[in-house]
Order: structure tokens, then sequence, then C-alpha cells
């Protein structure tokens, strides 16, 4: 996608776009996940995650084993659903979990739950219609689907 000036460490610029885009220091930031339980009707995490609520994928998989979640088709696998991080954040620094309810519009009314379509963080609103998330400045994160599912019902979202 980008050519790469290795003489000088410069990504020059992409083949879709006229666009220089000069030097880059590019961190990627590494997946998180967190873990709902369905009978607890809470997120969990394992008692040495301090007070962070999510996990790294590597602390993921141990949990998971840890829960006793085996392969595909075992029964406890059916009482937790795991979300991942989009890695965007909210106006106010919050961030924005796949099952997250947004207000796009920072006006109370616009809702969106986050949704992974393709590989993107798309917003679905009541009438199914998708929106790029973005994580802009307008964007207020109010809630989750499975810790909230009254502000998704308020909104006429009842599927996730």
């Amino acid at each position: 996608m980008f050519n790469y000036a290795q003489d000088n460490n410069v990504l020059t610029k992409s083949k879709h776009s006229n666009i220089n885009v000069g030097m880059l220091n590019f961190q990627p930031m590494p997946k998180r996940f967190m873990v709902w339980d369905k009978k607890q009707e809470n997120f969990i995490v394992p008692e040495n995650c301090d007070t962070r609520k999510w996990l790294y994928i590597e602390e993921l998989a141990i949990f998971m084993h840890q829960l006793g979640i085996g392969g595909f088709g075992d029964e406890t696998r059916s009482r937790y659903i795991i979300v991942q991080s989009t890695n965007l954040f909210d106006k106010d620094g919050k961030e924005i979990w796949e099952g997250s309810i947004v207000d796009y519009n920072d006006d109370g009314e616009a809702l969106g739950i986050v949704v992974g379509i393709d590989g993107q963080w798309q917003l679905k609103d009541k009438n199914d219609n998708l929106m790029f998330l973005k994580g802009a400045p307008h964007q207020k994160l109010v809630g989750h689907i499975l810790s909230n599912p009254e502000l998704s019902r308020r909104n006429n979202h009842d599927d996730n």
C-alpha cells in the first residue's frame, strides 16, 4: 500500500493517494479483549489483572483455559462472550469496544452499536444503516449492549 524509501526511512505515497505521508512512527496497539459472563451478567477478568478490565490476546488464551473453555461445542463456551477493542476512543477519551453503544452526533438521539464487518468497525443504527466508526471528537460512548441492554432497546436495537 505504501512505497517505502529504504535510504531515508520515509514512507512516500500510497498507491491510492498523492498525499506524502512523511516520517511515521507507527506503533500498532496490541489487541485487547473483554470477557462477558452471561451467568454473572458482568465483564470478568482474572484476579491478577489489577484494576484493568481488559486482557491482551495472550492473557485471554490463558484465562479461557482457566475458565475451562475447550474446543468448539463446549457447553461452557456458550456462557461467555468475547468482545474486542476497536483501539478508538470517544471525545472524552473512553475506549470504544465491539458492542459499545455510541452517540455519534453527541445529541442523545443518534445511537449506534459498534459491529465489526469485513475487518472494519462500523456503527449500526436502529434502521440497520452502517457508518464507518472514526472515534471522532463528536462521538460519545454511552454504554454497551451487554451491560446496558436498555439503551439498545431504547433506540430500537433488538438483535445483538
